[in-house]
């Protein structure tokens, strides 16, 4: 009898040759499409899928990340003790102002009140602080002093006024509290308040040329956990024009701010939590400080690494607090009536209540020696007192930030008014810094890379798809050539044995 290979008999019943064929062939074929496509397409293709993710909604991907703040995010303060107040009208002593610090906050902030109007949304932000002992460097039980700026408001006031005016504002500093120093724990100056009996006399008047409203004063008094202390905003969601994405539209209901004219009063820029995406290198970014009423530019700088995310550093320079020195278009800035600061610093009365105010970057950074020529006390750091943004310009997701900005105050001689008639040197005095910094956590910045891989993996997917369908096709043409299909052989073991001729032996 005669016998098959052994292969033979342990092939399977499952599928005819032409099934086989079938399989491995379609299957290939579908691989191999597959493949290509992911090749080819896929990159684009993901692309438009996380920029449909983008678009501020209810129930968007990034709506819980904006709605709170997303990553541990502090602000920080720094105060500048005036060391030397009795030497005011030395002509020998210049001021001299140490800065305490820092005195650290963690900043919660909450989008609360949304109205949508897609494609923008109006919203109120409460933020919340809370004292960090461990970093900070002080106690909010410091006792800070510094220069009256009450009376020197009232004087800044006055000062182009008729001389009977002035005697009446002279009178009346005398008598309701006038003073050339003041002398409060850094808590107090922070968020707690303290009583004024000058600021009190003021706001007893009710007048609407001297807008105070409380006998009581901190640079952030009644600002925790407020929601109405910045105003509303009004931002562009990313719905139909995501190059539009983040950036603010009105503020407190208006396309202007009120404060400066022409373009300078124009809202614009971001809050600095929403960004477009598809950023190019040339192009600034801007973002809106709400407290001073402006906003500021930063410029691309650097490409660097952030966790292995490609990224760029945006910073602050020269043009980021112009008054029409090197950018004419920021001349709106200077304040009319008021002398023109030079570049570096601007004109904050307007905000101010009319007060001898200004911002700057900390310590005078990037501004004419001008300003600490009458003082003592201030150094400028190149590495420590600038802004910065470090962000992924593909999605537009800020890795880290640094914003700050310092407060000063302009105490002048006024021969009209009696506790400023003999000061010695003209000079503006710190106040204050305030500084917000934040870095994305661990778990976001992963997010962001498998989001930024995307496009890769779905290549990668792609090309072994690609490998595996050509391995395939290759392997069924072979198979083929070779008749090597399952069934195959029993087909041709069924074909009729020839017979055997007289005399031979079949071996069992």
């Amino acid at each position: 009898m005669a016998t098959f290979p052994i292969s033979c008999k342990m092939c399977c019943d499952c599928c005819s040759v032409r099934q086989q064929k079938l399989w491995v062939f379609g299957l290939g074929g579908f691989l191999l499409l597959v493949g290509t496509a992911l090749l080819s397409a896929w990159p684009s293709l993901c692309r438009q899928l996380v920029r449909g993710l983008l678009p501020l909604a209810p129930n968007s991907f990034i709506y819980k990340s904006w709605v709170t703040t997303p990553t541990p995010a502090f602000t920080t303060f720094y105060l500048f003790n005036w060391t030397n107040p009795e030497d005011l009208n030395n002509a020998a002593v210049k001021p001299n102002f140490e800065q305490l610090g820092p005195y650290t906050f963690s900043d919660y902030k909450e989008k609360v009140d949304l109205v949508w109007q897609q494609p923008e949304v109006t919203y109120y932000g409460r933020r919340v602080w809370h004292f960090l002992p461990e970093k900070s460097n002080g106690s909010l039980d410091d006792v800070i002093v510094t220069p009256h700026f009450p009376t020197l408001t009232a004087a800044r006031y006055v000062r182009r006024k008729r001389r009977t005016l002035r005697k009446i504002m002279n009178f009346a500093l005398n008598r309701e509290g006038g003073g050339t120093y003041m002398r409060h724990t850094a808590g107090q100056w922070l968020f707690d308040g303290f009583y004024d009996s000058l600021i009190d006399f003021v706001e007893r008047l009710h007048s609407p040329l001297l807008p105070i409203f409380s006998d009581h004063f901190g640079w952030f008094y009644q600002r925790n956990n407020s929601k109405t202390a910045e105003g509303n905003f009004t931002i562009h969601t990313g719905r139909g024009d995501l190059s539009w994405m983040g950036e603010l539209q009105m503020w407190n209901g208006s396309v202007h701010t009120g404060y400066y004219e022409g373009e300078c009063g124009k809202v614009n820029g971001s809050t600095g939590e929403l960004w477009a995406p598809g950023r190019q290198w040339h192009e600034t970014i801007s973002i809106f400080l709400p407290d001073a009423a402006r906003y500021i530019n930063l410029y691309s700088m650097a490409n660097v690494t952030v966790e292995g995310i490609a990224a760029w550093r945006y910073e602050t320079s020269q043009l980021s607090f112009d008054n029409g020195q090197l950018a004419p278009d920021t001349k709106c800035f200077c304040v009319a009536k008021h002398e023109c600061p030079l570049n570096g610093v601007l004109d904050f009365s307007p905000v101010a209540k009319r007060g001898p105010i200004y911002v700057s970057h900390p310590h005078f950074y990037m501004t004419d020696e001008y300003y600490r020529r009458n003082t003592t006390g201030l150094r400028p750091n190149p590495a420590e007192h600038g802004m910065y943004v470090v962000m992924e310009p593909t999605l537009g997701i800020p890795l880290s930030l640094k914003g700050q900005v310092m407060i000063s105050a302009l105490v002048q001689r006024d021969e009209a008014i009696d506790l400023l008639r003999d000061i010695a040197y003209d000079h503006y005095a710190p106040l204050f810094t305030i500084q917000l910094y934040a870095d994305l956590t661990d778990d976001l910045i992963g997010l962001l890379k498998l989001s930024l891989s995307l496009p890769a993996i779905g290549q990668f997917i792609g090309l072994a798809l690609l490998l595996i369908a050509i391995v395939m096709l290759i392997v069924g043409i072979i198979v083929s050539k070779q008749h090597k299909w399952h069934k195959e052989c029993e087909i041709e073991a069924n074909e009729p044995v020839p017979a055997l001729e007289s005399g031979e032996v079949v071996d069992s």
